[in-house]
């Protein structure tokens, strides 16, 4: 079948690997982990964050906000000042009229996001992956949240897949999932829209609140760097990538991740928000 195809000449089957993960995860159900190699690439950069995390120091909401859309401060967008001219910390502004339409103009051509409710639809559409991902915790660990014999035959295909190749980051992020990866990508675009006046100060500070909450479940940069990881393979895995190129683009993120991670203006810094307590 095509969608296994992707993995049968790259590592074990999901059936051959059963016993290992049996082995590992007794309690769990139908908990049938790919080995792509994928996994321990993520683990080893976690483990080298470990030995030298930072004493984590107090920032405010902005800057916090700032911090989580790092990885869309690495990129090039249209009007929006890069990290050469600003800090990570720091949430930019167009500078001009022509920066505006040169930033509006490469949302609508790229991701169809011309308003609020556009920019919601594409990140609803597009970008959240979590959610599948506890679906899939929710029947290795037997509290199914639906009958898998409703899917129809391609659906169901697809669905075990999916999750068996989430179930080699299993070991690695746990219940955090793919959360890290929808609220980095989320914060990013939000963060565009700002930018640009797409989304009014009211409009951002509404929208970024539900992701701030989210982000209380991490503990720190490391382990927010390994969900968005693992969130980054399963959206490529989604869009139908193969392994080479599965590869590829972990090695771009590992990269991207790792100068957040190493910048003492960035997540190297340590900076975490905690909200205040009402």
């Amino acid at each position: 079948m095509a969608l296994f195809d992707r993995f049968k000449k790259q590592g074990k089957t999901a059936e051959g690997n059963s016993e290992t993960a049996a082995a590992f995860h007794p309690d769990l159900v139908d908990f049938h982990p790919y080995d792509t190699g994928l996994a321990p690439q993520v683990l080893s950069l976690v483990q080298e964050y470990q030995n030298r995390v930072p004493e984590q120091k107090a920032c405010g909401r902005d800057e916090f906000i700032a911090l989580l859309a790092g990885i869309s401060a690495l990129r090039r967008t249209p009007g929006i000042p890069g990290p050469d001219r600003i800090s990570f910390t720091t949430l930019p502004r167009c500078a001009s009229p022509e920066d505006e339409t040169a930033c509006r103009a490469h949302l609508e051509q790229v991701f169809g996001i011309t308003d609020k409710r556009s920019l919601l639809d594409f990140c609803q559409q597009e970008i959240l992956c979590n959610r599948q991902y506890l679906d899939f915790v929710a029947f290795w660990e037997g509290r199914p949240p639906f009958a898998l014999d409703e899917l129809n035959e391609q659906a169901l295909a697809f669905f075990k897949t999916a999750r068996d190749f989430s179930a080699q980051f299993y070991p690695i992020v746990g219940h955090r999932g793919y959360l890290a990866w929808d609220i980095s990508e989320c914060m990013g675009h939000l963060r565009s829209g700002y930018a640009c006046g797409l989304l009014n100060r009211d409009e951002f500070d509404g929208l970024t609140e539900y992701w701030l909450d989210q982000a209380r479940v991490f503990k720190n940069w490391g382990e927010f760097a390994a969900s968005l990881l693992c969130g980054e393979l399963y959206w490529d895995f989604r869009h139908d990538t193969k392994l080479p190129e599965l590869n590829e683009g972990l090695n771009l993120y590992r990269k991207l991740v790792s100068i957040l991670l190493d910048s003492d203006s960035a997540w190297g810094s340590g900076m975490w928000y905690v909200p205040p307590r009402d």
